[in-house]
């Protein structure tokens, strides 16, 4: 309720002059919006590398499984060499923007060791990761076949297999971002959880899709 000194100021005007002040911010919304200022530009560059890294692994993703089949042709089997190498560098890229959101910026890694989707997230980077092994081997040994000159057109066993791997990628990609979304929002979270032993749990997971 605005009070003024003039007895004769009606209540319309009071509620008119009210609304015409200026907003001013009280102290402490102002440094609770500041509040995380100094790391806020690099935390933004940070989560802007791993959502365009996201982006650009699907993408090389979708281009190798809609273009993988018997008897492709060599421009065809160029096409998906560049998109795989696209995938490396895109792979590199949400690596290093990871490790930077969950050590420098964000919660803290503290945070996400005790966070079980976190773990569960990394489990599943980690059969993207090993799933793609195959697919980029098989395109560099027949890129360097094709550059000795010994191009062959891709079988169908072999083109099947690739395929199958393609969508393993895709799913596992696809609920990697869920993952995430939950374990940012302290889903889950326990101090008391063994991280240690997820962690394993993960690196087993990793290294026997291998």
């Amino acid at each position: 309720v605005l009070k003024t000194s003039s007895p004769s100021l009606s209540r319309p005007e009071a509620v008119f002059l009210a609304s015409a002040l200026p907003i001013v911010a009280s102290p402490s919304v102002a440094s609770a919006a500041t509040a995380g200022a100094p790391n806020a530009v690099g935390s933004a560059f940070a989560a802007y590398g791993h959502y365009i890294s996201l982006l650009g692994i699907m993408g090389c993703i979708m281009a190798e499984r809609l273009t993988i089949k018997p008897n492709m042709t060599e421009e065809e089997e160029d096409f998906i060499a560049a998109a795989d190498i696209g995938l490396g560098i895109f792979g590199v890229g949400i690596a290093y923007s990871g490790y930077l959101r969950a050590v420098e910026y964000e919660k803290g890694f503290d945070f996400y060791a005790h966070e079980p989707l976190f773990w569960l997230k990394i489990a599943f980077v980690g059969v993207f990761g090993a799933s793609s092994f195959f697919n980029t081997v098989v395109i560099i040994q027949r890129a360097i076949a094709k550059r000795n000159g010994n191009f062959t057109p891709m079988g169908e066993k072999l083109s099947s297999r690739m395929i199958r791997i393609c969508n393993a990628e895709l799913t596992a990609i696809a609920i990697i971002p869920l993952t995430a979304s939950l374990m940012a929002r302290g889903v889950a979270a326990n101090q008391e959880f063994p991280w240690q032993a997820a962690a394993g749990l993960a690196a087993v997971v990793f290294a026997g899709l291998s």
